[in-house]
């Protein structure tokens, strides 16, 4: 059985579905790097999971790169919501979900979800890692759907 989770931006400019097995879990955790602190991302990812981030208002999305640029954050410009992160490898789209964006929310005590601290990593670890941890289908549609 699957389920699905949705949820989007504050406005609805970027919308989400997660398509997960019945059983998969998530396993929320924050990164320790000052950009996702300073958005209190909560990060979920289940690899072989789907996920759809819808692009309603493309304009509106701004796509932010820093540090070593192998990760693109997507943001809302009109309500400053972080979305995602994407990362392509090998012509495949890989990316984990920021859990705020879900409606309704994850329950979970956030003071007791780990910080994750990548810092050290090196970039072929990094990339290992986002292959083995984060979603590996996943889909960018840009425009409402008809």
């Amino acid at each position: 059985m699957q389920k699905r989770l949705n949820g989007n931006c504050h406005c609805g400019a970027i919308r989400v579905a997660l398509t997960m097995d019945e059983s998969a879990s998530l396993s929320p955790r924050h990164c320790g790097c000052d950009f996702c602190q300073r958005h209190a991302a909560l990060y979920v990812s289940v690899p072989a999971g789907q996920l759809t981030l819808t692009l309603a208002e493309p304009d509106r999305v701004s796509r932010y790169r820093f540090g070593h640029e192998t990760a693109t954050f997507l943001l809302c410009q009109q309500c400053g919501v972080l979305a995602a992160a994407t990362c392509e490898l090998e012509g495949q789209l890989y990316a984990v979900l920021n859990a705020n964006v879900l409606a309704p929310p994850l329950t979970v005590d956030k003071g007791s979800v780990p910080v994750a601290d990548y810092e050290a990593e090196g970039i072929d670890v990094r990339l290992d890692r986002r292959r083995q941890r984060w979603i590996s289908r996943v889909t960018v549609v840009e425009g409402s759907p008809a």
